[in-house]
């Protein structure tokens, strides 16, 4: 546990939290209309879910995204770092 959050991965460990945050209120969101569905109009209870589907395809997407650019960020680095030590 010591090194899971160093200087190196701060950024990446927020992205991390940020994802989960996002979870946790859609989560809650999906709680709230499965519990009150029933006092709803049924256009409501539509556009609801209708907005939790788009958060949750935003989010299946923006986690990939941000993800494959930490992946590709680090890939880029770990090549630079083999290039300076066979130039040495």
């Amino acid at each position: 546990m010591k090194g899971f959050i160093t200087k190196e991965n701060i950024w990446y460990r927020a992205q991390q939290l940020i994802i989960f945050v996002l979870h946790l209120i859609l989560l809650r969101w999906m709680f709230y209309i499965l519990s009150n569905s029933g006092r709803m109009p049924m256009l409501e209870v539509f556009y609801h879910f209708l907005g939790m589907s788009i958060m949750g395809a935003l989010l299946i997407r923006g986690s990939a995204f941000w993800a494959r650019h930490h992946y590709i960020k680090e890939i880029k680095k770990d090549l630079d770092h083999s290039e300076d030590t066979k130039a040495e």
